[in-house]
């Protein structure tokens, strides 16, 4: 019988090696934008980083009604990594339904498309105000409105990479300043590089 991949790395956070990445940026152009009724929220928000030609982003704020909606939730640990739509609910919800709260970044892939990554909450009449949460995908349907700010980040490569350990892409930012691109992709590829944490198989 094959051993248990180990999830985790079981040793003392405070004392252990850290595993964190860190790059500083700065901020450059903000975006302000209005969907319009039947604009999808996920799908419209990338069609617009892609016209604009934004990599790096963040989302400040947004507000919305909404006609419908689809969430995205995980419901059980993988075992192992990767976490697939085996471990996903993927949840209708029908409205009308306000948009309370979006947060997220937008990164780009290694061939250069931005990337949306974004959770949500939103709230429905009835029953008063319930509320749901979840992974934003498509199937978010404006109805009346959608009012957004994005913030470009300046000064790094935003980048979704695959990671070794949870087997999916996830952010790293290189700062630029000072680099050539020649730096700049030996610094993606020692990140790609990179070994799982200690105590991982």
């Amino acid at each position: 019988m094959p051993k248990k991949e180990m999830l985790f790395d079981k040793t003392n956070w405070r004392t252990r090696k850290p595993r964190y990445d860190v790059a500083e940026a700065k901020i450059g152009r903000v975006l302000t934008v209005r969907m319009a009724p039947g604009d999808d929220l996920f799908g419209t928000t990338v069609k617009i980083c892609k016209e604009k030609k934004l990599k790096s982003g963040v989302i400040l704020s947004v507000a919305a009604s909404l006609r419908k909606a689809t969430l995205r939730n995980v419901w059980k640990f993988p075992e192992p990594f990767p976490i697939n739509d085996e471990c996903r609910i993927f949840t209708p919800i029908n409205g009308p339904l306000e948009l309370l709260q979006m947060s997220g970044n937008i990164t780009q892939t290694e061939n250069g498309e931005p990337y949306l990554h974004a959770h949500v909450t939103i709230s429905m009449g009835r029953p008063e105000a319930t509320c749901f949460g979840g992974h934003l995908v498509e199937g978010c349907e404006i109805f009346s409105t959608c009012e957004m700010v994005i913030a470009e980040i300046d000064g790094i490569d935003f980048m979704r990479l695959m990671d070794k350990h949870t087997r999916v892409g996830e952010i790293y930012g290189i700062e630029l300043e000072g680099k050539s691109s020649t730096q700049v992709k030996k610094a993606i590829s020692d990140r790609k590089k990179r070994p799982k944490p200690n105590g991982v198989r």
